[in-house]
């Protein structure tokens, strides 16, 4: 998501480098993230302290009408962000809300990011137009904080300083090392890590949070799916103890609207600019080699031919088979496709998963008292992210006390 060139950053990272760099970086960026937990229940508790904050907020409120965004938009962000410094940040800490403010502020200039990466010459445009200021200051508060994640952990203010736990940037270096020490190039330098860093921070937080904010905002238009999502919690699950990751099988309905979440409200339907490295044919179009290629993934996930006469629609039985499992279809690539498809994949799966059971779990989202069903349609960029709105949520614990 982020620009390169055009505002003075280099092709390094995972997501837009290329070649060797980005093959080694990819292969260590998924290493690291599978040996701190991702995909595996081991990460758990990690994201579950998070969900706790999220909880005792939302429950704070009393049933009366807030934008749920910045709440979640802070737990989601805890999460990746303490993957990456092997810690978790005080929510009241000015690094962390300055961080993530700037992550969102790039995000929100996304569709003139894309248009100074595309067409580079709108940068001599008279005036500012394009956002170049916002998106510069942006990048450089991002960098500030991707840079304090990575500070070394023998530095006294560094995050985690003094405690064992591993963080991202202390297995990249690790393996920095070994590089080195076997007499190899070292691609896995600092820069790199610091790029890579932005990058996971950037897509750790604002797809999943845009993921969770639309199925809230899905769930008012359709409040009986609802009602089914909380029979099945009730009957499976109850009200005596948190969802976890062994809870997936128990509730196939669940698991439904997610991803009927995740395909009607792709929040990446152009995923992220290629460039062809050699001149070819595709059906009858030639492109020539260092042609940028957008992917557009909702002709997948939005074609009727596929998904039916309703694709429009908000449908979760399109994902379940006759015996009430999940189904998982091939043409169900929210998170792309290929070799360079999202690299926190797992993770993105998790949070989702975990949120939303431990948000359903205890909550029913109400549409406020004289207010109308708020809008569908989309804020686009890079990432097509929803309208602001406003909720009830009503504690389902106090029901039952």
């Amino acid at each position: 998501m982020y620009p390169n060139q055009v505002i003075g950053m280099e092709d390094i990272g995972i997501g837009f480098s290329s070649g060797q760099l980005w093959q080694e970086t990819r292969s260590a960026t998924m290493s690291i993230l599978k040996e701190l937990g991702v995909g595996k229940t081991v990460l758990q508790e990690r994201i579950q302290e998070d969900i706790e904050f999220l909880l005792e907020r939302l429950v704070k409120l009393g049933g009366q009408e807030t934008d749920i965004w910045h709440l979640v938009n802070l737990s989601v962000s805890n999460v990746i962000c303490s993957i990456v410094a092997g810690e978790r940040f005080d929510y009241s800490d000015k690094q962390f809300n300055d961080g993530i403010m700037h992550a969102n502020q790039l995000a929100s200039c996304a569709k003139e990011v894309a248009a100074l990466n595309f067409l580079p010459i709108l940068r001599h445009l008279p005036g500012d137009l394009l956002k170049k200021k916002r998106i510069q200051e942006a990048v450089q508060g991002l960098k500030r904080f991707a840079e304090f994640c990575c500070r070394d952990g023998n530095d006294e203010n560094a995050p985690g300083a003094g405690k064992q736990k591993e963080s991202f940037a202390a297995c990249f270096r690790r393996r920095q090392r070994e590089k080195l020490a076997s007499g190899t190039v070292a691609l896995l330098d600092e820069e790199n890590l610091k790029k890579t860093v932005m990058d996971l921070i950037g897509a750790g937080t604002e797809a999943t949070l845009s993921t969770i904010t639309w199925c809230v905002l899905y769930l008012l238009h359709n409040p009986h799916v609802q009602v089914k999502i909380h029979e099945e919690m009730d009957r499976e699950i109850g009200f005596g103890r948190k969802p976890t990751l062994a809870d997936k099988t128990k509730l196939p309905y669940l698991q439904a609207v997610i991803k009927e979440t995740q395909r009607l409200a792709n929040v990446t339907p152009f995923s992220i600019m290629r460039v062809t490295r050699e001149d070819v044919t595709v059906g009858d179009y030639f492109i020539p080699k260092g042609t940028g290629v957008i992917p557009n993934l909702d002709t997948v996930l939005h074609n009727p031919d596929i998904w039916g006469a309703d694709a429009n629609q908000f449908r979760p039985a399109r994902f379940l088979n006759a015996d009430g499992t999940v189904r998982n279809p091939e043409e169900f690539i929210p998170f792309s496709i290929g070799r360079r498809n999202c690299p926190g994949t797992g993770l993105a799966q998790m949070e989702l998963f975990l949120f939303l059971a431990s948000m359903l779990q205890r909550f029913e989202f109400v549409l406020p008292n004289g207010r109308a069903l708020p809008t569908l349609e989309e804020t686009f960029g890079l990432l097509a992210v929803p309208a602001n709105f406003k909720v009830c949520c009503v504690d389902r614990f106090a029901e039952t006390t």
